[in-house]
């Protein structure tokens, strides 16, 4: 398959975990960044390419044997939401689930584990793809984001 996830499906193909986060934030941001913050700000994110969308996310979950993704990701999402707990409580339960938060902290990139054996979901880091808490709307550009990816066609 020749398209715009070719790139990132062989990295996926050699293990080369960090290498294909930058491309999918590269994919993403090249799709729906359309100016201000470097990255996808709440509006962007719930603009992203479905087609795209989905093409990163199969790519991601074929070189992981399901573990990473935007399924996985959003699955982790609908549980944390099943906890009716309120919007920053939901998306830190969300951050813990994937691997992204540890105690109250927000990893950094360079926390990040790019590993095969990392927690479930934790690839590819949404996080390095969204300037949403550099602008102040710190939870709705991921659920906005997680919201596009839930209504793509499969």
């Amino acid at each position: 398959m020749t398209d715009s996830t070719s790139p990132l499906r062989a990295l996926l193909a050699a293990g080369e975990w960090e290498a294909a986060d930058h491309e999918t934030r590269r994919l993403l941001i090249t799709d729906a960044d359309v100016g201000g913050y470097v990255g996808l700000d709440p509006d962007e994110a719930a603009a992203v390419d479905c087609d795209l969308l989905r093409s990163i996310d199969l790519a991601w979950r074929e070189a992981s044997d399901g573990r990473f993704g935007f399924t996985p990701q959003e699955n982790a999402l609908k549980i944390a939401r099943d906890g009716d707990l309120p919007r920053a409580d939901t998306w830190r339960a969300f951050g813990r689930s994937v691997g992204w938060v540890d105690g109250r902290e927000w990893l950094e990139e360079d926390g990040v584990r790019y590993e095969a054996d990392a927690p479930v979901g934790h690839l590819p880091w949404l996080p390095g793809a969204t300037s949403a808490v550099n602008t102040g709307r710190i939870y709705e550009g991921f659920f906005l984001f997680y919201g596009r990816f839930a209504n793509c066609p499969e």
